[in-house]
């Protein structure tokens, strides 16, 4: 079968402007792909923390948080906890050398995470924001006897 002239060519546009959409769609999807990287992973580290057995509060409770080259991350929220338990010893946020540190002396809420404390220590933790992955850094914490 054989169609007149303009209904060809209507059929011929209709499918090139289909097929324009189609590559602007698919250009764009592989544009907003690439923008949402994976979050990347961070370096971390602890410093020995310290626990007086007369005030039962902890000191010295610092973390330290770069990107894999060595450049270190500020303004990540930090959660100090107790290992194992997850029991909330202070926040705090990473300044511009990517340290993050309990500025006042945190008590464990029970006796129970004062031990649990000594026997297995704390985590400086990060969440997931949208450039990094959750990070977790571990240490152990000393004694401070009278």
């Amino acid at each position: 079968m054989q169609y007149p002239a303009t209904r060809t060519a209507a059929i011929s546009t209709t499918a090139l402007t289909l097929a324009s959409a189609l590559t602007v769609t698919a250009a764009s999807a592989l544009e907003h792909q690439d923008r949402h990287a994976a979050p990347k992973r961070l370096n971390a580290s602890a410093h020995s923390g310290f626990f007086d057995v007369l005030t039962r509060q902890t000191t010295g409770l610092k973390a330290k948080f770069t990107e894999r080259d060595g450049t270190p991350v500020a303004g990540l929220p930090v959660k100090f906890t107790v290992s194992g338990e997850k029991t909330l010893l202070c926040e705090a946020a990473t300044d511009t050398s990517g340290y993050a540190e309990c500025k006042t002396p945190a008590l464990p809420p029970l006796p129970a995470s004062a031990v649990k404390l000594l026997t297995t220590g704390y985590d400086a933790t990060t969440h997931d924001t949208p450039h990094y992955a959750p990070t977790t850094t571990h240490n152990t914490i000393g004694l401070i006897a009278p």
